[in-house]
Parts: C-alpha cells; sequence; structure tokens
C-alpha cells in the first residue's frame, strides 16, 4: 500500500483560521508530552499564540457557526437512502455534543489564562529578538527548576480554557475532510487546473502524492478556479523548477 504525503489548501479565511488553530494545537500536545524544559517553552509558546489569535477575533462564535452549519447540511443528508444512517446519526449527536459544551462556556477563551502573571510577563518579553534569556526573565527560569510533574499540571491548567474549542475545530475538519472522496488526477507536464462549481462551496482542497516523490504542489486558488504547479527543489540553496514530465496525484474536493 502506497503511503503519501497530503498537503491541504483552504479556500476562505475561516477554513484557514481553523488550520492555523489546529496546528497551533498539535504544537502544544507534542510539546507537553515529551516534557524537557525546551519543550515546556514551545509548549507556552504555542497557548500564548492561540491566546493571541483567539484575542484578536471571535473564534468561539465561528466554531459555533461553522458547526451549526455543518449539521444542518448533514441533517438534510439523513433523506438520502445510500446514506448510512447509524453513521451520520453518531456524527450528528457529536456535533450537537460539541455546541452544547461550547456554549456552555461562559465569555471568550482563555480569560483565566491571560491574567497568569508568568504567562503575561513571558509574552511581554518575547518580542525581544532571540530567545528569552535567564536573566530577562528569572521568574521563568525559576518556574522550569520545579518538578516535571509540577510544571505538566501548570501547562495543562494554563490550557485548558482552550480544550474545548481544539476538539470543536478537530471536529469540523475531520467532517471536513471526509466530506469528500479522492479522484485521480493527472498534472500534465507538472500543471493542473479545474474550475470551481459555483453551485458547490468548496473549502478545502487535500492532494495526496506518494512519499517517496521528489516534487511538491505549490497551490493557487481563486473563486473560480484553482490551479497547481508541481515544483522540484533538489537544493534548497537553489530556486524551485516546476516538473516537466506529467505527475500522477490525488484530489479530494471538500465540501459540506
Amino acid at each position: 500500500m502506497t503511503d503519501f504525503h497530503i498537503y491541504e489548501q483552504p479556500l476562505n479565511e475561516k477554513i484557514r483560521a481553523f488550520l492555523r488553530l489546529e496546528k497551533l494545537f498539535q504544537e502544544y500536545a507534542f510539546h507537553l508530552k515529551h516534557g524537557s524544559n525546551w519543550n515546556n517553552r514551545v509548549a507556552i509558546n504555542a497557548i500564548l499564540e492561540i491566546l493571541a489569535y483567539t484575542t484578536r477575533s471571535d473564534i468561539k462564535s465561528e466554531v459555533l457557526k461553522e458547526l451549526d452549519r455543518q449539521h444542518t447540511r448533514l441533517r438534510r443528508l439523513s433523506q438520502r437512502p445510500q446514506i448510512d444512517q447509524s453513521q451520520l446519526t453518531a456524527v450528528l449527536k457529536n456535533i450537537r455534543q460539541h455546541i452544547g459544551e461550547l456554549q456552555a462556556q461562559r465569555g471568550q477563551p482563555g480569560q483565566v489564562t491571560k491574567n497568569v502573571e508568568l504567562l503575561a510577563a513571558i509574552a511581554q518579553k518575547s518580542s525581544v529578538p532571540g530567545s528569552i534569556c535567564d536573566f530577562d526573565l528569572p521568574a521563568l527560569k525559576h518556574w522550569l527548576t520545579q518538578p516535571k510533574d509540577i510544571r505538566k499540571k501548570n501547562i495543562e491548567q494554563w490550557f485548558q480554557p482552550f480544550a474545548q474549542l481544539d476538539r470543536s475545530i478537530q471536529l469540523i475538519l475531520d467532517v471536513l475532510r471526509q466530506s469528500s472522496d479522492n479522484t485521480n488526477e493527472i498534472a500534465q507536464h507538472g500543471f493542473f487546473q479545474k474550475s470551481l462549481d459555483s453551485n458547490q462551496a468548496i473549502l478545502l482542497l487535500r492532494i495526496s502524492i506518494p512519499k517517496e516523490s521528489m516534487y511538491y504542489p505549490e497551490i493557487s486558488a481563486g473563486k473560480h478556479r484553482f490551479s497547481i504547479r508541481f515544483m522540484k527543489n533538489n537544493d534548497p540553496a537553489l530556486r524551485p523548477e516546476q516538473c516537466k514530465e506529467d505527475v500522477d496525484f490525488k484530489l479530494k474536493m471538500c465540501a459540506i
């Protein structure tokens, strides 16, 4: 069985924001799990970036709207006889549960975390070029000398206000990614272009290429069409070049 690298391209600002937050949530989880002093620093930075992102915009409201939209669209599919009703029922129940849990969370996520003095000090010092040194913030140095399990518990507490947001965004993206099937496509001389159906709101493109491939896709998308150029770059010091040969790949156009 062939393994694939998957490249994604969001087609609107909402999905772009969800993908950015997904990346930060994954970064936090990875570094929390490993738990060294350096991992702790990166996990805290991820929390601060999540806090900054959610402070700038009403992400909670956007997530609730998208969950509600997906629920409405999926409920309409229940009228189709070819749909797996048991699987659809489970997904709808999961979405309703996430809506309820997110609505039960008062205010915007992260208000408690925002008031943590150590995190506020780290955020203030983060604008200094280079990593925060011990002489910049002795309080951070002191905290990093605490036992590993205490530091882990602190970090988990600071992230907790974002946990439901994390789960809800992951559900949205999982449902979206599973909303369509792959098609086999060919990029002639490394170039592929396709028109977008105005009657179908494509939200996410997923391009799958075999892991052993020596090329990667550069995706450009507009309101009416998108194009993919498959590029080669054997030496990062040099400018990438478009493939001259035909490229077989899998395309998933996700819409719900």
